[in-house]
């Protein structure tokens, strides 16, 4: 069953997930999330992480603040040392 819950925005658009309905679907103080625009409002989802590059989300690391996926990660140290040589 849905659990439906009413809450207003903030000044800054802002709003509170409240605590048992964060808890039930696994969002917590300092995680990321995504929101995602649907055709009938914003879905609000865990954050998944994403290549910067491919879109892919498979063996993704945060590296010097951007997510990279790790065939990325080679193919951009192979061309560094290629032209750093």
């Amino acid at each position: 069953m849905d659990i439906i819950k009413h809450k207003k925005l903030s000044k800054s658009r802002g709003v509170t997930i409240p605590k048992d309905l964060a808890a039930a679907k696994g969002f917590y103080a300092g995680n990321g999330v995504d929101l995602v625009e649907v055709e009938d409002g914003i879905l609000l989802k865990n954050h998944v992480p994403v290549c910067r590059f491919c879109g892919s989300v498979e063996s993704v690391a945060k590296i010097k603040g951007e997510e990279i996926c790790a065939k990325c990660a080679a193919e951009i140290r192979a061309e560094i040392e290629e032209k750093f040589k």
